[in-house]
Parts: C-alpha cells; sequence; structure tokens
C-alpha cells in the first residue's frame, strides 16, 4: 500500500515536472520564431533599402550619360552646322574659281587667235610686197607656221579644258564627301541623343529598368512573406498542439515517477521489513 502511494505521488511529481518542461520548451520555441520573424522584417527592410539605393544610384549615373550623351551630340550637330558652311564656302568658291580661271582662257585664247591670224597677215603682206609669190617655199613656210601656232593654240585649250574637268571632278568628289561625313555625323549625333533618352527614360515608371527593379521588389517581398507564413504556421502549430503535447508530458512523466517511485518505494520497504524480521527473530 505505501509503494502505491508513494508512485502515486512520484506519478504527480513526475507528470507535473515533464508538462511544465513542455510548456518551457513551446514558450522558447515560440519566443525563437518571434526573434525569426523579427529578424527576417528587418532584413528585408534593410534589403529594400539598399536595392532602392542602388536603383537611385543607377538613375543617378544614367542621367549624368545622358546628359553628357546629349551635349555631344549637340556639340556633333554644331561641328555639321560648321562644315556645312565652310563645304558650301569652299565649293563655291572652287566653283567661282573655275569660272574666272575660264573665263580668262577665252579671253586669251581670243587675243592669241588675233595674234596668230595678226601675224600670219603681217607675213604675207610682207612677202606680197617683196614679191614672192603664193605657192613658194616661203609662203608655204608662212602657212606651216600660221597652221602650228593654231594646233598648239587647240592643244591648250583642249589640256585646260581636260584640266578644269579635272578639277570640277575633284570638287564634285569633295563636295559627295564632305555631305557624307555631314550626314554621318547627324546620323550619329540622332542615334546618340536617342540612346541618352531611352536611357533616361528606362529609370521612370514604365521603363525597363523601372520594371526590373519593381519586379525585383516583388520577388523580395513574395519570398520574406513565404517565411513569415512559415514562422507564424509554426508558431500557430505550437499553439494548437500546446495542451495534448503537455498532456502527453504529464503522462509520460507520470508512468516514470509511478515506476520509478514505485520500485524505489518497494525496494525500500522490503528493506525495512526484512531488518524488522531479522531483529524480531534475535
Amino acid at each position: 500500500m505505501e509503494s502505491l502511494i508513494v508512485a502515486g505521488v512520484m506519478a504527480l511529481i513526475g507528470g507535473t515536472i515533464n508538462a511544465f518542461a513542455s510548456h518551457s520548451e513551446d514558450d522558447d520555441e515560440w519566443d525563437r520564431l518571434s526573434k525569426e520573424k523579427t529578424r527576417l522584417e528587418e532584413a528585408y527592410k534593410l534589403q529594400a533599402e539598399l536595392a532602392e539605393s542602388e536603383f537611385q544610384n543607377a538613375k543617378d549615373k544614367a542621367n549624368r550619360k545622358a546628359d553628357k550623351d546629349e551635349k555631344t551630340a549637340d556639340l556633333t550637330d554644331l561641328s555639321a552646322d560648321i562644315s556645312e558652311t565652310a563645304t558650301s564656302n569652299d565649293f563655291n568658291a572652287a566653283i567661282d574659281n573655275l569660272y574666272l580661271s575660264q573665263a580668262g582662257d577665252a579671253w586669251d585664247w581670243n587675243n592669241a587667235a588675233m595674234q596668230i591670224g595678226s601675224s600670219a597677215g603681217a607675213n604675207y603682206a610682207a612677202l606680197a610686197g617683196s614679191g614672192v609669190r603664193a605657192g613658194s617655199s616661203v609662203s608655204d613656210a608662212v602657212l606651216m607656221e600660221s597652221t602650228l601656232n593654231s594646233a598648239q593654240l587647240q592643244f591648250s585649250q583642249d589640256a585646260k579644258r581636260r584640266q578644269d574637268n579635272n578639277n570640277l571632278a575633284g570638287v564634285l568628289n569633295s563636295l559627295a564627301g564632305n555631305k557624307f561625313d555631314i550626314y554621318q555625323n547627324r546620323v550619329g549625333a540622332d542615334i546618340t541623343r536617342d540612346d541618352a533618352s531611352w536611357l533616361r527614360n528606362s529609370f521612370i515608371e514604365g521603363g525597363s529598368n523601372y520594371n526590373i527593379y519593381q519586379k525585383q521588389k516583388e520577388l523580395a517581398e513574395l519570398r520574406k512573406n513565404q517565411e513569415y507564413a512559415r514562422l507564424e504556421d509554426a508558431q500557430n502549430s505550437i499553439e494548437d498542439n500546446r495542451h495534448w503535447k503537455a498532456i502527453t508530458a504529464f503522462f509520460g512523466g507520470a508512468s516514470k515517477g509511478a515506476s520509478a517511485g514505485y520500485n524505489a518505494s518497494t525496494t525500500f520497504f522490503d528493506a525495512v521489513d526484512y531488518k524488522q524480521t531479522k531483529l524480531g527473530g534475535k
């Protein structure tokens, strides 16, 4: 009987201790999960602030680059304007010089032709005055000289015209090359300006870099919410199972306590009975 009483007392003690320990473990786990939730919130806040800072920094750099590119495009356009003016002036000057050269040539050629005719007339007059008949060797020499002078004049005219044509072709080729360079610079300036505009607009709402930043924020928030939900589920599970777990722990502790108490008390009382029997026998 005494052993049963001791076993009952030990069962109560063991069950109470186990139930209290179970509650204490649940409280510790609850606190740990709460701290995890707090750290998660703090980490997400820092991550969001860092992402915002990085986005703003990238946006500032993009705007600075866009400003520089637009200024470069403006300088390119200004350079093209100057090149257009210089090309126009050079072309007009070259055409004017060619015109003046051809006008001067016309005067020189007319004078040369007149001199050739005058010289031939003077020679023939001199021959007539000297009594030399036409068809003589001297008369033929005068004719040959006049023909040679005319041929030389014609060659000079043909050579100068060809030279003028070559000069004109060179002027036109230079004009075409300058026009291409100017057009290329204009297109380059437009492309640079368009790139600058795209880069600047990519960081405002609806732009590609802005959309990437928003998706990154959404992904980070989604991951945070998923982890937060997992921690809350764990806490809810602790609350839902707290009482059943305590009851289970109580009965487990009670069983062990009762068994230990019964065994210990049985051994103790058996020893007492044996000692009393031995002493009574003496």
